[in-house]
């Protein structure tokens, strides 16, 4: 009985670590809008900065903006039209000391390696081959473009995830984005950020 007591603790114990580790972790991520200095190119640049910790030994593996939830107002082709940006999309730092370069993909049906992710989201990937990894905590900036002026987003659609080993850590998001008339900016919010528009 006493061997059985000590295992429980044991388990317990372990069990506990474990959470404590993950509750460590954390991803958040500013967007700043600002015009956009190719005069061929779309009116305006949106500049993500995200900070990551995975809070455990594990490196990070990939991060995604998640756009829209599961059964919301935008589509898929809503966010093709909003938004487009370069390959790569951004880079981060990097383990050794080095720069990661990612790749950006818009998935529409979630983030199958990330249990509960199932809307429309940008992947950011790190792209292979580099010799070059994020570590477990880093800056990565992204950059993507749009002719929709800037609003402020709506921060309980617009959030933040990444994922690190068989783990992912859920974060905030702040700033602005394209005024779409979906999910990401409020009615109002487009108004106001289409008026912005007009005297930058």
């Amino acid at each position: 009985m006493k061997k059985l007591s000590t295992i429980l603790l044991t388990v317990l114990l372990i069990m506990t670590s474990a959470q404590f580790a993950l509750a460590q972790c954390d991803i958040s991520g500013n967007i700043v809008a600002s015009a956009n200095v190719d005069p061929m190119g779309p009116t305006y640049m949106y500049t993500l900065t995200i900070n990551w910790d995975t809070g455990t030994p594990y490196a990070l593996s990939h991060m995604d903006l998640l756009l829209d939830t599961a059964g919301g107002t935008c589509s898929c082709a809503d966010f093709q039209d909003a938004m487009i940006w370069d390959d790569p999309i951004g880079y981060s730092d990097g383990d050794p000391v080095c720069t990661v370069n990612y790749s950006g993909n818009l998935e529409c049906s979630g983030d199958p390696s990330i249990p509960g992710v199932d809307g429309i989201l940008l992947k950011f990937e790190p792209i292979e081959g580099m010799g070059c990894e994020p570590g477990t905590m880093g800056t990565a900036t992204f950059v993507f473009y749009s002719d929709l002026a800037p609003a402020p987003i709506d921060e309980d659609i617009l959030s933040l995830v990444d994922k690190f080993a068989g783990n992912s850590c859920f974060g905030s998001l702040s700033g602005d984005f394209p005024s779409m008339s979906c999910d990401p900016v409020e009615v109002q919010k487009v108004e106001w950020g289409s008026a912005k528009g007009l005297y930058r």
